[in-house]
């Protein structure tokens, strides 16, 4: 990798890519989603930690490809020595192989068994770089990036698949208030030349808009995000159209349909509606992720109006 700097893409110190040392009650967590349109499967394999060292590691699979979701979950407490360059908790092994460039990755469940590497497509979008930074009720930083899939397999449901393309990757530290966002939007999409995140946050009557657009060795902020999307009963989003525009004055419109949809819960004041996606950048066939959090009460009332009045926006509606 060899981008132009840029003011979202600057060197982000090695040290980011390991564990934090946190102030009381902050967490620490990394996800890796996968998207397996071919197969009919999507899921995440999610590490976390907290500042006092009790830690969690999921995986969650679902999709039309299985019968039925699985989620397999541990928890124990880790040593303060154990580090991402090889973290091992029961099913779970993550290292680090070079930071912000390689990791390897695996879990050995009794229903889940994944194994494979990842291999960045662009340096980290770190939240510290943008200007108004990361919101401090949201972590202390935040690392975005996407990568490819290589030499992985997944075996579940008595199969084991060859599986491959991209895998997004998200480290964040810090506090963690879940409840302070009325709404939120987290999308990743990537193609063979493109890479695109945005994080929009509703919060304190204020809109929070961060992400990044990669593509021609150019990673520039994303500076307007204009969001359509068409739910299903469940007020869960099956298709989103979303027109970007970065500091640079650059445009990309993603289009994507979920192929599948799983609601998850996280925190007792929201709901987390998660979208795996087959897409399309301006055309050029790839993958990515939509998840919208929800405020719990205006979700359970919102989704009984959701097919009269939230399918009307221009594009999808």
């Amino acid at each position: 990798m060899k981008p132009t700097l840029t003011a979202a893409c600057r060197a982000f110190p090695a040290d980011q890519a390991m564990r934090h040392r946190m102030r009381p009650d902050c967490r620490e967590s990394l996800a890796h989603m996968l998207v397996f349109p071919e197969h009919g499967i999507a899921g995440f394999i999610y590490p976390s930690v907290r500042s006092d060292g009790m830690a969690k590691a999921r995986a969650s699979l679902f999709g039309p490809g299985l019968r039925e979701p699985i989620h397999e979950q541990v928890e124990a407490s880790v040593d303060a020595s154990q580090d991402f360059d090889d973290w091992r908790m029961g099913p779970l092994r993550m290292a680090v192989r070079e930071p912000h460039r390689r990791v390897e990755l695996s879990w050995s469940g009794s229903r889940i068994r994944f194994e494979g590497r990842y291999e960045a497509l662009h340096p980290p979008y770190a939240f510290s770089l943008h200007p108004e930074g990361n919101p401090p009720y949201y972590g202390d930083n935040r690392t975005e990036q996407h990568g490819r899939l290589l030499d992985a397999r997944l075996a579940v449901e008595g199969r084991t698949l060859e599986v491959g393309g991209y895998l997004i990757r998200d480290h964040s530290w810090g506090p963690r208030i879940w409840g302070l966002n009325q709404h939120y939007k987290w999308l990743h999409a990537t193609s063979a030349n493109c890479a695109i995140h945005v994080f929009e946050m509703q919060s304190f009557g204020r809109r929070q808009l961060r992400g990044f657009l990669f593509r021609d060795g150019e990673m520039h902020h994303v500076v307007k995000a204009d969001f359509d999307h068409r739910f299903d009963d469940q007020m869960m989003q099956t298709a989103v159209d979303v027109m970007i525009v970065d500091d640079a004055g650059r445009r990309a419109r993603i289009v994507g349909q979920a192929i599948a949809n799983i609601q998850l819960e996280f925190d007792p004041m929201v709901w987390l509606n998660e979208a795996p996606l087959k897409l399309e950048i301006d055309g050029q066939a790839g993958t990515g992720w939509c998840e919208y959090c929800w405020n719990r009460d205006y979700l359970r009332f919102a989704r009984q109006h959701a097919l009269q009045y939230g399918n009307g926006g221009p594009r999808l509606g």
